[in-house]
């Protein structure tokens, strides 16, 4: 999923030791970093809900 800008939403089906398989990681271009969405794309799901489909809601950031 791609905001139209630098944002782009991704399932980590191969993610490091620390942490959980299936969860939503959104990559920011300039700077280039990754930041933990959800734990689960069901819990991603309901975060867009509450958020009125915001998929880049600052407030959804762990």
């Amino acid at each position: 999923m791609n905001n139209g800008g630098t944002s782009q939403l991704f399932v980590d089906f191969s993610p490091s030791n620390n942490v959980k398989t299936g969860q939503i990681v959104r990559f920011v271009y300039d700077p280039d970093e990754f930041l933990v969405m959800a734990d689960s794309f069901e819990e991603y799901l309901q975060l867009m809900i509450n958020t009125g489909n915001n998929f880049i809601h600052e407030d959804n950031l762990y």
